[in-house]
């Protein structure tokens, strides 16, 4: 499965990385779809629906579709997240804690 975000930015309107815009112009109808943009910077100029999704998410959109105004992954396929290292999740969990951290009162 994958998730759809609300925000590509953070509450400092920085751009979260590992995370990309998604804007479908066309599918067809079995919902399979056919004509896409993505990218963080991406400005549309056609009318068509705009998703915020992990960027690891876009090489595998053959595998989703696009049906009633919902983005799921089609019958039979399967979304393979990628696998992060040691070091990446010794990283996420540092980055955690100094988040933590700065959101607690100073002393």
């Amino acid at each position: 499965m994958f998730k759809i975000y609300n925000d590509i930015k953070d509450d400092n309107q920085n751009v979260i990385p590992g995370l990309t815009k998604l804007f479908i112009e066309d599918v067809d109808e079995n919902g399979t779809i056919l004509n896409s943009l993505h990218g963080p910077t991406v400005v549309p100029e056609r009318s068509g629906i705009l998703f915020i999704v992990d960027d690891w998410l876009i090489p595998q959109l053959d595998k989703v579709q696009f049906i009633d105004g919902v983005l799921s992954v089609k019958d039979g396929e399967e979304i393979i997240p990628p696998v992060k290292t040691e070091r990446e999740l010794q990283r996420e969990a540092l980055l955690k804690q100094l988040a933590e951290l700065d959101s607690q009162p100073a002393e």
